[in-house]
């Protein structure tokens, strides 16, 4: 966790974090470091996929999800981490 107040869903906080907790925001998530959603700040509401997008998602194979998904995620673990060491484990 990135600090003691942080909950079980702040991990990856803020790129691969869980949604914010809106008990949390408000100051009264009981759950506190158990709870699954991010009690760090967020500074924009998370994009969510519509009913269509999910469907599209359930109906495709583990491998051609991997592959919509790896390019993305490389590109953004590139942008946060531009060392030669990170640049050698995505190749």
């Amino acid at each position: 966790f990135e600090s003691p107040s942080c909950s079980r869903g702040s991990v990856g906080h803020p790129e691969l974090c869980s949604r914010p907790c809106l008990y949390f925001a408000m100051g009264s998530c009981d759950k506190g470091e158990s709870c699954e959603f991010c009690h760090m700040a967020h500074t924009k509401r998370p994009a969510h996929l519509d009913k269509r997008q999910r469907e599209m998602l359930r109906s495709m194979s583990p491998r051609e999800w991997a592959a919509l998904v790896l390019p993305i995620l490389q590109k953004k673990i590139a942008f946060l981490d531009d060392s030669l060491e990170t640049q050698a484990m995505l190749i």
